[in-house]
């Protein structure tokens, strides 16, 4: 083909497409699954959470979160010892005692791992995380029972939606690491029989705050 009439067929699709701005636009989120029964987001969220074999507490403030924790721990009959994410070390007030917190990394055998999100889909029951200035993604791995804090407000309706936001926080720019988690760690890989705890926690405890950490 003549260089005229290439230059010519793209000039014409240029016209016709016009490019999109440096803005980004905005996706479309969809989801067409509904819970039995959850009309709300928060339902939907939580019902397809359980339905990955996690558990879930609502709670009015984050000032709850330490005795809400604590009641987790102690109805699984789990040793009260905990590793805070480093983003809710200063939200969050354990002095009362009835859980005692530990930093040091790696997580020791038995001790929880308390953490947070950037946001959680209602579509597929998911926490998502991500790394950055004050947050450590390791955490979300290291032990086996997961404690995440997710703010009533952090959750959306599809993963669509999960860009959007993360281009919000971050000034445009995408992390380093995303994590998508959805229940507790499972394989099948041996002879077909779910193992739990595979790869990452083997008990997922979410805990929905109206405020947001």
């Amino acid at each position: 083909m003549a260089d005229d009439s290439r230059a010519e067929i793209l000039a014409r699709l240029r016209q016709a497409v016009p490019r999109q701005t440096a803005e980004h636009a905005p996706h479309q989120a969809f989801s067409t699954w509904q819970a039995p029964g959850a009309t709300d987001i928060q339902g939907r969220f939580v019902a397809r959470l359980e339905a990955a074999r996690g558990t879930v507490e609502r709670i009015a403030l984050l000032a709850d979160v330490p005795d809400a924790v604590a009641r987790y721990l102690a109805g699984q009959n789990l040793p009260a010892r905990l590793n805070v994410a480093p983003e809710l070390r200063q939200l969050l007030d354990f002095s009362a005692g009835a859980v005692t917190i530990h930093d040091a990394l790696p997580v020791e055998d038995g001790h929880a791992v308390l953490t947070s999100c950037i946001a959680a889909v209602a579509e597929t029951g998911t926490f998502v995380a991500a790394s950055g200035p004050g947050r450590d993604p390791r955490l979300n791995y290291l032990a086996e029972t997961l404690i995440v804090v997710v703010g009533a407000g952090q959750i959306v309706e599809a993963y669509e939606e999960i860009w959007t936001r993360l281009r919000v926080r971050t000034g445009k720019e995408t992390p380093r690491l995303v994590s998508f988690i959805t229940g507790p760690s499972r394989t099948a890989d041996i002879e077909q029989t779910i193992e739990w705890g595979a790869h990452g926690p083997r008990r997922l405890h979410v805990l929905i705050s109206d405020e947001t950490p």
